[in-house]
């Protein structure tokens, strides 16, 4: 498992990935301040011990989690 920090068209993605999956990305943070999004991504990987991957561009943008029903 690692903690990817993805930046595409401006905007952070922070995403937690497994080695060997072929699912598609799911955003669990997303920001515009790459300040802010690295710090989120350095919290994640150090909450899960596992590592810290940053890439830039991508072929497509993360999906982003769905809202529980009832909140918004």
């Amino acid at each position: 498992m690692y903690v990817e920090l993805r930046e595409k068209d401006a905007k952070y993605y922070v995403i937690i990935r497994h080695e060997d999956s072929k699912e598609k990305p799911v955003a669990q943070f997303v920001s515009s301040v790459k300040f802010e999004a690295f710090n989120v991504a350095r919290q994640y990987a150090k909450q899960n011990k596992c590592l810290l991957r940053h890439t830039s561009g991508g072929i497509e943008t993360p999906e982003l989690p769905t809202q529980p029903v009832g909140e918004g």
